[in-house]
């Protein structure tokens, strides 16, 4: 096994934890290679399938819950400003409804496995007025769907991710820190400027802000 491998089976549970608790809050951190290099450390009995879950698990309810919570107070205000951070709001927003109108409650699952909607789904439930159980049912479904899917995959190309991860040993650990905190700081000033864009653009626009999807069903003809 590799050393960077080694250093990541030691911290690989709460690697897991903190990186998809990450992503589903919106940093744009994916957890997808670090739940397939920690299903090829299961492959190996360096890690604890059962702690894999449980960390996803976790991760994954603390962030959903929470957006599905900011879903059912704010409603579609809150859904259009998590849009106006990705480069196409409106495109996304309309891919959203169709997958509601065409799925229903499924809908909540599908959105885990497309870029940019993860967030989408515990929003859309709670602004649509969908109970708690039933929103957790399908959530759950998803998150075991979507972590077991790339665990498993890790697990299937185990020798493929161990090479992976010596051709990454060579480059050496500082310029793999560099590598990251470079990506990091761009990512953090971009999420900072489509904050400000998206704030901004709320409150010029406060009326539109407010309306939720059970405003507009009332409205009158």
């Amino acid at each position: 096994m590799s050393g960077l491998g080694a250093a990541i089976a030691q911290q690989g549970h709460r690697l897991v934890f903190f990186n998809v608790l990450l992503q589903q809050i919106g940093v744009p951190m994916p957890a997808e290679p670090t739940l397939v290099v920690a299903g090829s450390l299961a492959a190996r009995g360096r890690l604890s399938v059962a702690g894999i879950a449980g960390a996803a698990l976790v991760a994954t309810l603390l962030a959903d819950v929470t957006w599905f919570v900011i879903g059912r107070r704010y409603g579609r205000r809150a859904l259009r400003l998590v849009f106006r951070l990705s480069s196409s709001p409106e495109k996304q927003l309309s891919r959203t409804e169709r997958l509601h109108s065409r799925w229903g409650p499924a809908a909540f699952a599908l959105a885990k496995f497309i870029p940019g909607l993860p967030m989408a789904g515990p929003i859309l439930a709670g602004g649509l007025g969908t109970t708690l159980p039933i929103f957790l049912l399908y959530d759950l479904l998803a998150m075991s769907l979507w972590a077991g899917s790339f665990t498993a995959l890790g697990a299937i190309f185990q020798h493929d991710v161990d090479r992976a991860l010596r051709a990454l040993d060579r480059l050496g650990v500082w310029a793999l820190l560099l590598i990251a905190a470079s990506l990091l700081a761009g990512v953090v000033v971009w999420r900072w400027r489509k904050i400000r864009v998206a704030v901004a653009a709320l409150e010029r626009r406060p009326g539109l802000a407010n309306v939720r999807p059970a405003d507009t069903a009332a409205a009158p003809q």
